[in-house]
């Protein structure tokens, strides 16, 4: 009994399957009792023991685990799952390393994968990189274990430019993965927070404010992910750390149940841009679908201009210079100029690119500015203005245009795109809904989630006070 033990590479803890044929070993020929034993290895299936340790952004929604599990079960057959998660509240990567209940069950725990998620505002960086090399890897090396990692997403309270804080997480969590390759361990990335910025471009042109967008959240002012939220990190978990699993097709995701009120299509899209962003799949060229161009869309094309000034002590007219906006369909370029970062008075030109959101919630039709989530306020001859103040000025009438335009709206007329006004988010609030308040200011407005925000310095010109009077908002 030992010696084929041995000869099959069994382990210790699974010597009960042995225990099951031992009284009939003894009756059978070599080849029939190593059928035997292939025919039970087999109908034992894999088990894989996963230890999670995170945040709040894991423990939601009965833990992220509880979906993996059943995700992972319905496209491997014969897997089976056991996982035992450590999260806390905001608790970064260091915390768990010098707590002694995620520290024993990393050091003494059995599993095969040791998945790590840090603080979701990534509130410590540096040690989380230190306690990863000098602990969770070398322990997971220690167990014989893989490594995964769970990219967090980007959202609006952290920066309004959720590109730009996806490519950091994302910068983050290679780093993180570089620590385990270079000790050695095999490190898989689930890379959820890419996956919710994929999603966000296909199905809703990077506009985060709409409402399919946001039933991806729990509507709390953290952006805790929502069931379906979860389900999307999920599929990232399931096709990385699994992708030895598949073929280049991924999971069959007919296998899988959708969750209560997720479409065929919405399930269909997760388990493809979690296959593609795995590299099981090859990815699949797409763009949005957006709206065809409004009559008010139509009207901002073309080249507008802002006056400014350079940043620093210079007050002369020669600080002064125009930054050039140009609207191609729903593509927008804007070019600026900022001070050399190692020469004293010289100025480097600035490419920066963003686009319209067209969109008809509430068969009220918008158009807006991303990634800055400004509306579009109002359109006049020679003028466009934000709902974030900010005002630009066709170049044929250049003159019109003062330094730093920007024009503001007091509380009493403020309203967000929908329509609705202050009074209405402070009804909101007092419902338990995680709106801000808006401010004393009273200044333009650009979102259901963040009410009444803007330039906060502005004032209504002089040129300006006639159209206030007579603007719709």
């Amino acid at each position: 009994r030992k010696k084929v033990k041995v000869a099959v590479g069994i382990s210790v803890r699974e010597t009960h399957y042995f225990d099951v044929i031992q009284g009939i070993a003894t009756s059978m020929s070599i080849a029939q009792l190593i059928a035997l034993l292939h025919a039970v290895w087999l109908a034992r299936g894999e088990e894989q023991r996963v230890l999670f340790v995170g945040d709040s952004f894991s423990y939601w929604n009965d833990g992220i685990w509880s979906q993996y599990k059943q995700i992972a079960e319905a496209c491997i057959p014969d897997m089976k799952v056991f996982y035992n998660p450590h999260a806390k509240g905001a608790w970064t990567l260091s915390m768990h390393a010098n707590d002694p209940q995620t520290e024993n069950a990393v050091t003494d725990g059995v599993y095969d994968i040791l998945v790590l998620q840090d603080q979701s505002a990534l509130a410590e960086v540096g040690e989380g990189l230190k306690v990863a090399n000098q602990f969770f890897v070398p322990q997971a090396k220690k167990h014989g274990a893989s490594l995964g990692l769970y990219e967090t997403w980007a959202y609006p309270r952290l920066s309004s430019n959720l590109t730009a804080v996806t490519i950091m997480i994302q910068r983050y969590y290679e780093n993180l993965a570089q620590e385990a390759i270079d000790q050695g361990v095999n490190v898989a990335v689930a890379r959820a927070g890419e996956a919710f910025l994929k999603v966000l471009q296909i199905e809703y042109n990077y506009d985060w404010q709409q409402p399919g967008w946001l039933e991806m959240f729990a509507g709390d002012e953290n952006w805790h992910p929502s069931p379906l939220g979860h389900n999307l990190v999920a599929w990232t978990m399931v096709l990385a750390f699994n992708a030895k699993h598949f073929g280049d097709r991924g999971c069959d995701a007919s296998r899988v149940r959708n969750l209560d009120g997720q479409s065929n299509a919405m399930k269909l899209l997760f388990a493809q841009v979690a296959c593609e962003l795995a590299g099981v799949c090859q990815r699949i060229a797409r763009s949005p679908s957006p709206l065809p161009l409004t009559d008010e869309a139509i009207k901002l094309q073309g080249e507008w201009v802002r006056r400014l000034k350079l940043p620093g002590d210079c007050d002369t007219t020669a600080c002064e210079f125009l930054e050039r906006w140009i609207v191609k369909g729903t593509e927008v370029v804007q070019i600026t100029r900022v001070l050399h970062p190692e020469t004293d008075g010289v100025t480097l030109e600035k490419e920066l690119k963003h686009y319209l959101a067209i969109s008809a919630p509430r068969d009220h039709v918008t158009v807006k500015l991303i990634p800055e989530m400004s509306y579009v306020k109002q359109i006049e001859a020679g003028k466009v203005w934000f709902s974030d103040c900010m005002v630009l000025t066709r170049p044929d009438v250049v003159g019109r245009a003062v330094v730093d335009e920007c024009w503001c709206v007091g509380q009493n007329s403020w309203a967000d795109g929908y329509g609705e006004n202050c009074d209405a988010y402070a009804k909101l609030m007092e419902e338990g809904y995680a709106h801000e308040k808006c401010n004393d200011m009273g200044t333009g407005g650009i979102s259901a989630l963040r009410a009444c925000p803007g330039c906060g310095k502005c004032q209504v010109p002089q040129q300006a006070t006639r159209r206030l009077r007579t603007v719709e908002v």
